[in-house]
């Protein structure tokens, strides 16, 4: 069922509560989180997705297969590094990839789903199912669900089939079903009479996989999003800090965002690209929603406490000196109790296993 249009009324209504003021903030916050910024990763990811462009034009139904066996395109990185919002970006700029009239029947080449979690192969397939808008029974085999997903692929003309949080396929597989995943990845890219280019987004382990398996190995292009390091990354940093604030969201830098703001702005967000943007916009939304116009450190360490949930002596943008340096940022959360979980997995992990032993996909006998 698409919600889209009763989603549409509730916003309507949802709008209709607010004053004016509050009418105007919410868009301000809306148009200052449109706006794509890239960095000098985006000019390797534009030019593989023409290269896969001009891979899938050079065929010929019934002609000889295409000597390049590169079909698979990877971009992995940690979470919060861009890489969804990078292809998305990308791949809605590419006239190939946009939808188009044919007959009378509107068609989108470009078939974009992200991978379930929990996720088996099974599951994988009907995501894809769905994301075409094709009812599929929760109760269908694999078997026939992927045999399914590549008749519908062909019968809606998806050439670019774009799986997000690949990683969700792969991180919790068994050898088997890490062997299921790649031949079914390897069939779409080799259907004999309809074979569609792969885009893989994820996390590790998705490279890891990509490169234990041979067959997949050498049918991908990958691209790391990597972290950003050192003064050429600072300066990328103070670069987007202003063309966010001042350019996006039309407000004003404090005078306590100089310094070393940048480098624990970095350390904060973990070197991670789409996370640095992520608060530097939720602390200028903060700005914009108690109606000031000066972006502040202290908007940022409440975006940082709202993020992490950390006690103020664990605050990055909150410590003297230097020592926000030693602090953990993906472990910020400090309190004692928050911690209890890890004690309960430990002594559930102790407990005796059945015989039947579970081998993930990168182990070896």
């Amino acid at each position: 069922m698409d919600w889209s249009e009763n989603f549409a009324e509730a916003i309507v209504q949802l709008r209709s509560t607010l004053s004016p003021e509050e009418l105007e903030m919410a868009d301000r916050v809306h148009k200052f989180h449109i706006p794509y910024l890239g960095l000098g990763r985006d000019p390797a990811v534009a030019l593989a997705l023409k290269r896969l462009v001009l891979n899938i034009a050079g065929q010929r139904p019934g002609g000889r297969k295409h000597p390049n066996k590169r079909r698979i395109l990877a971009v992995c990185g940690d979470s919060g590094s861009g890489k969804t919002r990078a292809l998305l970006e990308h791949t809605g700029k590419i006239p190939a990839m946009r939808p188009y009239l044919l007959q009378g029947t509107m068609y989108s080449p470009f078939l974009g789903y992200e991978a379930p979690s929990p996720c088996t192969p099974n599951l994988l397939a009907q995501e894809g199912l769905r994301a075409l808008g094709v009812d599929v029974k929760s109760t269908i085999k694999e078997n026939a669900a992927w045999d399914l997903f590549r008749n519908e692929l062909k019968a809606h003309r998806v050439l670019f089939v774009l799986i997000d949080e690949a990683q969700h396929a792969v991180n919790t597989a068994n050898r088997i079903e890490a062997q299921k995943i790649a031949d079914a990845f390897k069939n779409l890219v080799q259907m004999p009479d309809w074979p569609v280019r792969l885009i893989l987004a994820g996390v590790p382990p998705l490279d890891e996989f990509l490169s234990t398996e041979k067959q997949l190995f050498n049918r991908r292009t990958l691209i790391r999003f990597e972290k950003l390091h050192g003064k050429r990354g600072l300066e990328s940093i103070r670069e987007v800090l202003g063309k966010v604030i001042q350019e996006h969201a039309g407000l004003q830098l404090g005078e306590d965002l100089d310094g070393d703001f940048a480098a624990r702005l970095s350390h904060a967000s973990d070197g991670d690209f789409g996370s640095v943007i992520q608060m530097i916009r939720d602390a200028a939304e903060i700005v914009i929603a108690t109606g000031r116009a000066v972006v502040e450190k202290s908007d940022f360490a409440a975006t940082y406490d709202s993020f992490t949930g950390c006690t103020p002596d664990n605050n990055v943008f909150r410590l003297k000196g230097d020592a926000w340096v030693s602090l953990k940022p993906l472990r910020a959360y400090a309190r004692p109790e928050d911690h209890d979980w890890r004690s309960s997995f430990s002594e559930a992990a102790a407990m005796p296993r059945s015989k039947k032993k579970t081998v993930a996909f990168g182990d070896r006998p």
